[in-house]
């Protein structure tokens, strides 16, 4: 029965400490990627939640997309990318279709959904990365983490149950 014990502490005692540091992780690169001039990355991958539909079907509002750091001379036209541009008067980053290519070096973008092309011509240094795939409704949870309430809940409550958890285990 003791030997059960001891194996049912360490199973709580291991799992809590991956919850703790997956949600920590997760946490660190979704609150990175809100800084409009600088794009937390790890290991060259970024993931970005998708805030509107103009690139349905591709992917929608709400999806989860991850994009990679790109070398920009590989990109044609029909390349997914991500990019820094300015919408409704602020810095942003976008993520549309190569639609064509300007002069050396400089890209007209679309969204799939929209009709006409964006107004603001992409060059390589707007260039975040290139598409790599999409985790469909996974942008919801990331915009949740993002959130107070989120990183209470994920961070702050596990860290808790942990330390409680620990402060028992030393008493009894």
């Amino acid at each position: 029965m003791n030997a059960l014990k001891k194996a049912a502490s360490i199973l709580i005692s291991t799992v809590l400490w991956a919850v703790i540091l997956l949600a920590a992780l997760f946490a660190f690169t979704t609150l990175a990627t809100k800084d409009s001039s600088h794009v937390a990355s790890l290991a060259g991958y970024t993931p970005l939640s998708v805030v509107s539909d103009s690139m349905a079907p591709t992917f929608n509002a709400g999806d989860l997309i991850i994009i990679r750091k790109c070398d920009t001379s590989t990109l044609e036209k029909g390349d997914i990318i991500t990019f820094h541009t300015i919408i409704n008067n602020e810095f942003a980053l976008n993520t549309h279709r190569i639609d064509e290519q300007g002069g050396v070096r400089s890209y007209v973008t679309k969204g799939d959904n929209n009709l006409i092309a964006d107004v603001h011509m992409i060059t390589d240094g707007d260039i975040v990365g290139k598409f790599v795939t999409r985790l469909p409704k996974f942008g919801k949870v990331v915009d949740f983490l993002s959130s107070s309430m989120g990183f209470l809940l994920v961070i702050v409550l596990p860290l808790l149950v942990f330390f409680i958890y620990q402060v028992y285990h030393l008493v009894t």
